[in-house]
């Protein structure tokens, strides 16, 4: 699981879909911040060549883990007072989420 700070006292919890990510997290043992493979504001990208022509230069190595199988941003949830609040749409769903938390 990776680990991101976002607006101070809180923190974002991503786990990414990918097998070579996954490897990297269990061989680590600790834990490890990354950010998204993309520039703020942004779209994403889905493959390797999107995201070279937005870091090339600016990173120091690219693992290419191939084509993203979803094209879709991070469903993003702030708990509050226990109960959960979409702040950013994605590909998982208000009703993904109920069903995993009933």
């Amino acid at each position: 699981m990776t680990l991101q700070l976002v607006f101070g006292k809180t923190v974002g919890i991503r786990m990414p879909s990918n097998k070579i990510i996954h490897d990297v997290i269990e061989k680590c043992n600790l834990p490890l911040a990354a950010p998204s493979a993309n520039i703020s504001s942004k779209p994403s990208g889905t493959c390797i060549d999107d995201i070279k022509q937005d870091f090339d230069g600016k990173v120091n190595l690219f693992v290419d883990g191939g084509k993203c199988n979803i094209g879709i941003e991070s469903t993003v949830v702030k708990v509050i007072d226990g109960v959960p609040v979409i702040l950013r749409p994605g590909f998982v769903t208000e009703d993904d989420i109920m069903h995993v938390i009933r």
